[in-house]
């Protein structure tokens, strides 16, 4: 549910408090964060802290699903990029356990996609986002992010017929 902040309170359309819109949004927000992760301890920390940068602002937010929604998917890329640099710098991160998250063999092979193809399938086929939405939350072009789900999509196919 998503609702319009009218006068620093939100309309009949979506929640009524910042209570109502955690209880609403935080269940769906963790499973996005943790196929874009494929770490629920990472997945819960990105939504709590996409929470608490809304918190103070959110008189001021017209859509605070949406805003939440692309607070995740950054915080997550944030994450991605900084587990690349520590890897980089020969500090090796151990991949978590996914079988023991109870992960389905999909988000195994999503998970070996480079972050901005599996962000794509993510937010297009699990999150139902239009191209339009991924780029801007991704900060690239629509004709980016066809390009991404094409070539996600391809290393999809390949990993799980093998």
């Amino acid at each position: 549910m998503h609702g319009i902040f009218q006068g620093g309170e939100l309309t009949k359309a979506g929640p009524e408090t910042f209570e109502d819109l955690y209880r609403s949004e935080y269940p769906g927000l963790v499973k996005l964060a943790y196929v874009l992760t494929g770490d629920g301890e990472a997945a819960e920390d990105a939504v709590q802290d996409a929470f608490a940068a809304l918190h103070p602002n959110l008189a001021n937010v017209r859509n605070p699903g949406g805003y939440l929604r692309v607070s995740v998917v950054n915080l997550c890329r944030n994450l991605g990029r900084r587990r690349r640099q520590d890897r980089q710098m020969g500090d090796r991160l151990q991949r978590p356990e996914l079988s023991s998250l109870g992960a389905s063999e999909l988000v195994d092979v999503l998970l070996r996609l480079p972050y901005r193809q599996r962000a794509v399938l993510v937010l297009r086929y699990w999150g139902d986002w239009s191209e339009k939405e991924i780029a801007s939350a991704l900060k690239c072009r629509p004709g980016t992010v066809k390009t991404l789900a094409s070539r996600g999509l391809l290393r999809l196919r390949r990993e799980v017929e093998q």
